[in-house]
């Protein structure tokens, strides 16, 4: 029996707990209900994370697994799922075909060497492990899917950007590059040297955590002021991760060298700022 298959219900609340997200500070935002379905729904995303990187087990085990997900999805009655997840999906009347997107982007991670060719082909995986989440979430938050979808892209962008970061050497170890090729090869860089200290890498590190910080911005400028009350926790979200973009650069963005991490007054601390940043 593969351990990784989907589980008969999704144990949510430990599956939060136990993944020291940075995000979870963010959660206690919500009443009670609206709170049980993100961390349902944050559960979901983290168990299908952990199957792509499995590496206890063999990539066939892996890509079944997913494929047992996919086969949930496609279902009308979506038996197979979680019966949490399931409950989730149709309370809130979610197209499935959103969640086979997420499925898409995590497949890409099961590639034996992860590349993105172009800056478009990043942002389609970023619009499939982040955007498409953060599309989900609006729902759960009680925002307006039509005022605030082009916020949920933006910020899912943003995101994922400082993650792409804050992992630089992590994936690197896993064979995966996610900086699009054309602009390291543009910067004179290739996966063959990138990992050799460099002006000409720091260089490019530095023009890419500047895109993030734009995609930051661009997600205040779309944010939605009749959805602002309901969308603090996803504000929240990214003041932690923009707090974090910015440890590291501070840092000089040794990426290669260490994985940045927020202490719990640094998370704190960020919290407050966002909820005075758009009062």
């Amino acid at each position: 029996m593969n351990a990784l298959m989907p589980p008969v219900h999704l144990d949510a609340a430990r599956i939060v707990q136990a993944s020291g997200s940075s995000f979870v500070p963010a959660f206690r935002l919500l009443p009670k209900s609206r709170r049980r379905d993100l961390e349902t729904f944050y559960a979901f995303c983290r168990v299908i994370d952990d199957v792509a990187d499995s590496g206890d087990y063999p990539m066939t085990e892996r890509r079944a697994a997913l494929e047992v997900w996919r086969r949930g999805f496609l279902d009308p009655d979506l038996q197979g799922l979680p019966e949490n997840l399931r409950d989730l999906i149709q309370r809130h009347s979610w197209n499935a075909s959103l969640f086979l997107e997420i499925l898409d982007g995590t497949e890409t991670d099961l590639n034996p060497a992860v590349r993105m060719p172009t800056r478009a082909d990043l942002d389609l995986y970023c619009h499939r492990v982040a955007g498409v989440v953060g599309q989900l979430c609006l729902a759960i938050f009680g925002a307006h899917e039509g005022h605030s979808s082009p916020y949920a892209e933006a910020l899912g962008r943003a995101l994922q950007y400082t993650n792409i970061l804050r992992d630089t050497a992590a994936d690197r170890k896993r064979n995966r590059i996610y900086f699009p090729l054309d602009e390291l090869a543009e910067a004179g860089l290739t996966p063959g040297n990138f990992a050799e200290s460099s002006a000409t890498r720091q260089r490019y590190l530095e023009r890419f955590a500047n895109l993030a910080e734009e995609q930051y911005r661009e997600a205040d400028r779309l944010l939605p002021s009749q959805d602002r009350k309901a969308l603090r926790p996803a504000v929240m979200m990214g003041t932690i991760y923009q707090t974090l973009l910015r440890k590291m650069q501070r840092d000089g963005l040794r990426v290669m060298e260490k994985r940045y991490r927020l202490s719990t007054m640094a998370k704190f601390l960020a919290l407050l700022r966002g909820v005075t940043k758009h009062q």
